[in-house]
């Protein structure tokens, strides 16, 4: 067994209970698709956001989420797959491969954490790797009280306060082109249309 499956396995088991536990809201399951790979675009409020998607994730379709990365300091926390640090542009390419192989990835459009009630500019990284791709989008809004640090999200996930909601939108497909064929204006109005879907679910404004 894989180290990142073994990661998993013990997460899924032992951890990711925990996470359904402070979920006390999920909206929009029937939308995740039950087979093939797809790309989860979220806002990005809290430092576990990751684990309370991928718990919902597992406990819904039995199968993990992976997370793009910098960095390899938070293999820990759920399955990734690493940005190469000699050339980020080749990502991409990387994520195309593991979307083709019927992989679910999760990426924050947003690219940091916001506690505020409106969405940052999104990035075109999500509508390209869905156009090259051609796999569907699934919009996610979360809402929690977001903690300052990671020790407060922590004592946030072990309170009785604090709930964390989960909203998934219907499922947006843009169809599949090749590179060449991808304009600037194409990823732009895809990355409009996923943040103004990202936006109601999440409770905050553009």
């Amino acid at each position: 067994m894989k180290p990142s499956r073994l990661v998993y396995k013990t997460l899924s088991s032992v951890v990711y209970p925990i996470f359904v536990g402070k979920t006390k809201r999920v909206e929009g399951l029937e939308h995740l698709p039950t087979s093939g790979g797809f790309l989860i675009a979220a806002n990005h409020v809290d430092w576990l956001d990751g684990f309370f998607i991928a718990a919902t994730i597992a406990r819904q379709l039995h199968r993990p989420v992976y997370f793009l990365t910098k960095t390899n300091n938070y293999w820990w926390t759920t399955m990734t797959i690493q940005i190469p640090t000699s050339n980020r542009g080749a990502i991409i390419s990387k994520a195309i491969d593991q979307l083709q192989a019927k992989r679910i990835i999760c990426n924050f459009p947003e690219g940091e954490r916001n506690t505020t009630t409106k969405l940052r500019p999104g990035k075109t990284g999500t509508v390209r790797m869905a156009l090259l791709s051609g796999v569907p989008i699934i919009p996610l809004g979360i809402s929690c009280d977001a903690g300052r640090t990671m020790a407060q999200s922590l004592r946030y996930l072990l309170s009785a306060q604090h709930p964390v909601r989960l909203r998934f939108g219907r499922p947006i497909i843009l169809g599949q082109k090749r590179s060449e064929d991808i304009r600037a204006q194409d990823a732009d109005m895809g990355t409009a249309a996923v943040m103004s879907a990202i936006a109601p679910l999440a409770g905050k404004t553009l």
